[in-house]
């Protein structure tokens, strides 16, 4: 018994929390805990919380794992004798490298889009993991210069002279690049989103349009931008009830 209890005097424990991110408490976390000759495995309870006792003193890898998450590790959590060490994690929903759109048309375009705008990419953020819509994204930080507006509906958000566009995906646009954007507000994350990928986000070159829908026969690839932007406007719903 004596030496049962100073071999317990030399061990050291690991407790810590899993919660979700942007939300509570995670439970049935799977925590693994591996060190020299050790592989400890235990599970979070319903508040998030998790122990493991009488780890030998020494560096240890710890991962917090549960499907339907991103997996998040900590290496070289040093475990001292006769202490306690805590270890915390916050665990990200498994991310979508991109959304799903439906694309209903230009008419559809323009009264799914909470603001119409002609702006240019002015700079871009390393992939982040986003929130929308209770759903995770990989999504690119676009920061971007309004060069005109186009329409811009009650729930479109504040339009200034720069935005931030997120785009969904690992793929960014290029600074200096151009577009007229139909885009929605996440007011979530404080940012913007084209409504249907790059299919409405119009690129322009030399200050001309590069249209090549067909559901829209007065603009056309080539047109002046301003040309275009009349032509859309006059598509518009607010633009038809005058």
């Amino acid at each position: 018994m004596a030496l049962t209890l100073a071999a317990c005097s030399h061990s050291g424990h690991l407790n810590g929390s899993v919660v979700q991110l942007q939300g509570g408490p995670l439970s049935g976390v799977r925590v693994t805990i591996d060190g020299l000759k050790t592989h400890v495995e235990v599970s979070t309870n319903d508040a998030g919380r998790f122990v493991a006792p009488n780890l030998a003193p020494g560096s240890y890898a710890v991962k917090a794992d549960l499907p339907g998450y991103v997996m998040e590790a900590r290496d070289h959590v040093s475990i001292a004798g006769g202490a306690t060490t805590s270890a915390d994690f916050t665990l990200h929903p498994a991310c979508l490298e991109e959304g799903s759109y439906v694309d209903g048309g230009l008419n559809w375009g323009l009264q799914a889009a909470e603001a119409v705008v002609y702006l240019r990419i002015a700079a871009v953020s390393d992939p982040d993991r986003w929130i929308v819509n209770g759903q995770c994204i990989v999504g690119v930080d676009h920061t971007a210069t309004v060069l005109s507006i186009l329409n811009m509906g009650p729930d479109s958000g504040e339009v200034t002279k720069t935005i931030h566009i997120v785009r969904d995906g690992r793929v960014a646009w290029k600074p200096g690049e151009e577009y007229v954007s139909f885009l929605r507000w996440e007011p979530a994350i404080g940012r913007y989103r084209p409504i249907a990928g790059p299919i409405f986000m119009i690129p322009v070159q030399d200050g001309r349009v590069v249209w090549e829908r067909s559901d829209a026969p007065n603009i056309r690839t080539g047109d002046a931008v301003s040309k275009a932007m009349a032509g859309l406007f006059a598509l518009l719903p607010s633009a038809r009830g005058h």
